[in-house]
């Protein structure tokens, strides 16, 4: 049987061949919404225990003529991929939005800065707890939410990055940094790298970081971007998210687990 693995990389190959712009990407959102709204719908889409005709037919029914060819040719190759759940599917075509700018950007010449970006813009936020608590919370609409962050940092970037900055924020799932950092992820991906977001409780020195590059080179068989967080609530040692695997080796997360040892 298909994995959901298997089947976001079957989606991630017809998204590939499709449109790699803003338009496109905010369609593919507009989607997602949809989808997220209309649970009954969503799993009817994504139930595999229906013929794959049957859910062709839903989709067409429900988006054909309100989305462009590109758009509704991804949503069709939803319908041949096995999914574990209705949110698997609806997290896969997030992607595909993600990955619509992102490969917009790679096409620009621009991936590297986007993504810069959306890092710096991920670290003012976590160094700020009011700004934390304002972007995060639910009982704020966001719309409100994304004027917040357009106020903030709307002049100073570029309209893709500004883009999925706005995007991330409509996440209940997940803290705003969470999800820039999966965008980062696959930025990594398109960049035919992987990125290594790494949370010290200092900043490493130039012989700590050309090591942890080493080491995480020979681990991943991967080149590594290195991304750098300072928190001092670590106490020491690195958390270290590979987007698919976290090595946690900080002092804090230690004391964490012999408390839960000790009762």
């Amino acid at each position: 049987m298909t994995t959901v693995v298997s089947a976001s990389r079957q989606l991630d190959e017809a998204g590939g061949r499709l449109g790699a712009t803003a338009e496109f990407a905010s369609e593919v959102f507009a989607v997602v919404d949809v989808l997220d709204r209309e649970r009954g719908l969503c799993r009817a889409v994504s139930d595999t225990g229906s013929e794959a005709k049957a859910r062709q037919g839903l989709v067409d029914a429900v988006f054909a003529s309100k989305v462009s060819p590109d758009c509704k040719e991804l949503l069709d190759a939803t319908t041949t991929c096995k999914w574990r759940s209705p949110a698997a599917l609806t997290r896969a075509l997030e992607r595909q939005g993600v990955r619509a700018v992102l490969r917009g950007a790679r096409q620009a010449d621009r991936l590297d800065t986007v993504a810069d970006e959306l890092f710096h813009i991920s670290r003012l936020v976590r160094g700020q707890a009011s700004l934390q608590v304002a972007i995060g919370d639910p009982n704020r609409s966001v719309e409100d939410r994304q004027k917040l962050l357009t106020t903030l940092i709307g002049d100073r970037v570029s309209e893709d990055t500004l883009l999925l900055a706005r995007r991330a924020v409509v996440s209940s799932d997940n803290t705003f940094e969470q999800v820039v950092d999966g965008y980062l992820h696959i930025a990594a991906e398109l960049a035919e790298r992987r990125r290594a977001i790494v949370t010290t409780a200092s900043e490493l020195t130039d012989a700590q970081r050309a090591e942890m590059v080493k080491q995480l080179e020979r681990i991943t068989g991967s080149p590594i971007e290195l991304s750098e967080v300072v928190d001092p609530a670590t106490l020491g040692g690195a958390l270290i998210d590979l987007g698919d695997e976290v090595i946690d080796s900080t002092v804090a997360h230690r004391l964490d687990q012999a408390r839960r040892e000790l009762g």
